[in-house]
C-alpha cells in the first residue's frame, strides 16, 4: 500500500508548518484509490477530534461523494485515535504529522487495518513536492 500526496494536498500540508505547534490540527483526506495506491488530491480541515459525532461524520462523507480517504492529524494521542480506529475507518489511511528536531514537518502514513483489534500499519509515502 501507498499513498501519493498531490501537489495541492503537499502545499496544503506544509503550510500547516505555520501554526501546528500553537493549535490541534485534525482533518479529512480527499481523494481516490486506485488498487493499493492512494490519491490524496485535497486536504479538508476538521473540528478538534476529527468530527463531532458518527452521524456527522456520515453526512460529510455523503456530501463529498464518498471521497474521504481518511484523516490527518498533529500529534494525535490515544484518545483521539480511537475516535477512528473504529469500524468505519478499516482501509482508511491516516497521516501522522510532527516537527522534527530541526522543526521540519515529519509526516508518517499508515493504513487503518483490523485484526481482532484494530491499529495503525505504517505505509509508504509519495508526494509531489
Amino acid at each position: 500500500m501507498q499513498v501519493f500526496l498531490s501537489k495541492e494536498a503537499s502545499h496544503s500540508i506544509t503550510a500547516l508548518q505555520c501554526y501546528l505547534p500553537n493549535a490541534n490540527t485534525y482533518g479529512f483526506l480527499i481523494g481516490h484509490k486506485r488498487g493499493n495506491m492512494f490519491f490524496v488530491e485535497k486536504i479538508l480541515p476538521s473540528p478538534k477530534g476529527f468530527f463531532p459525532s458518527p452521524q456527522k461524520y456520515f453526512q460529510l462523507k455523503k456530501k463529498l461523494d464518498d471521497k474521504i480517504l481518511g484523516f490527518y492529524s498533529f500529534r494525535a494521542n490515544d484518545t483521539q485515535l480511537k475516535k477512528i480506529l473504529t469500524p468505519f475507518a478499516y482501509g482508511k489511511i491516516f497521516l501522522s504529522l510532527d516537527l522534527d528536531k530541526s522543526d521540519r514537518l515529519e509526516i508518517k502514513p499508515f493504513a487503518i487495518e483490523h485484526d481482532q483489534n484494530f491499529f495503525l500499519q505504517p505505509i509508504k509515502l509519495k508526494s509531489a513536492l
